[in-house]
């Protein structure tokens, strides 16, 4: 059997959904890789900067530009440790949050519109058969990742090749 025609299909499904995305994320003002640092820092109050490079899987210097640039626009506050003072603590102000939950807002409704028309049978039946494809492929090296650094690892990958 021919697989090519269902590897195109989910590969032109991915690719239109990173266009959708992106043009959500321009919509909304925010820069790629910025909702998923301001989700950790929601999820974590008071973390710090490290914390946040590391559970992310980014460099330092990148979680630095990123938390520049959203301190500057008024989403990120930091506030110095009141046990280290070489330390700062990460929040969210109240501005970020509600733009964060119109993000995710805006992403729920892709994913309905992705979705309509399927049964809640079909949506389970995709999942799993997803699911078993993953397991096919993966090796131990990124059978526990999550998606996160999953995405963080292919985006290395495409730098490298873009620069051999």
């Amino acid at each position: 059997m021919e697989y090519r025609e269902a590897v195109a299909s989910l590969r032109r499904l991915q690719l239109l959904m990173r266009i959708k995305a992106r043009s959500l994320m321009a919509d909304s003002g925010l820069h790629p890789g910025q909702p998923r640092l301001m989700e950790f820092i929601n999820g974590h109050p008071g973390c710090t900067q490290k914390e946040a490079a590391d559970e992310l899987d980014v460099t330092p210097a990148s979680a630095a530009a990123s938390l520049k640039r959203l301190e500057k626009a008024g989403m990120v506050a930091r506030m110095p440790d009141t046990r280290d003072a070489r330390r700062n603590r990460l929040y969210l102000t109240e501005a970020a949050r509600e733009k964060l939950r119109a993000n995710q807002e805006a992403f729920r409704k892709m994913d309905a519109q992705m979705f309509a028309g399927l049964t809640d049978a079909e949506v389970q039946d995709f999942c799993r058969i997803c699911q078993h494809l993953f397991d096919n492929l993966a090796d131990e090296s990124c059978r526990r990742l999550t998606i996160w650094k999953l995405a963080e690892r292919a985006s290395g990958q495409e730098k490298e090749e873009k620069n051999a």
